[in-house]
């Protein structure tokens, strides 16, 4: 799928990389469960699923995820994923567990003419790394405008 979409991108469609995290997903195994870990992935992989519309989405391993996705704009794609941080975060994981939160950060690459399946991905994964080391649960992104 993801040549398919960066020959989109390069038509000159809008194309966004979203990596999605769980934060602090080992304190979610160490205190509840596995199983409970194991729920919380299913749910969310629901979720990244509906919002990826017009792309797909993926497990990459552990609690990360690939969302990849055609959108009419940037912004659009920055609004929708932001949906979805706050609906993760505002979620009631009460039939899961009874004390359980969860929350995920994202990083966010829009593709652009000039990028490859590598590149695309490893800005996405950097913005990751700076939503996780700005204190999770936010969205860090390329810069977007329209």
């Amino acid at each position: 799928e993801l040549p398919r979409l960066l020959a989109e991108a390069r038509d000159g469609g809008c194309v966004v990389a979203a990596i999605v995290d769980v934060d602090h997903f080992k304190r979610i195994n160490d205190r509840f469960s596995h199983a409970v870990g194991d729920q919380v992935l299913r749910r969310l992989g629901a979720r990244l699923a509906a919002t990826a519309r017009r792309g797909f989405a993926a497990r990459l391993g552990g609690e990360e995820f690939l969302v990849l996705q055609a959108a009419a704009t940037p912004l659009d794609a920055m609004a929708s994923l932001e949906r979805l941080r706050t609906d993760v975060q505002s979620q009631d994981w009460g039939d899961v567990e009874a004390a359980l939160s969860v929350t995920i950060s994202i990083g966010v690459a829009v593709a652009s003419v000039t990028d490859t399946r590598a590149s695309l991905l490893t800005r996405a994964d950097e913005h990751l790394y700076r939503a996780k080391q700005d204190g999770r649960n936010r969205i860090v992104a390329d810069p977007v405008s329209g």
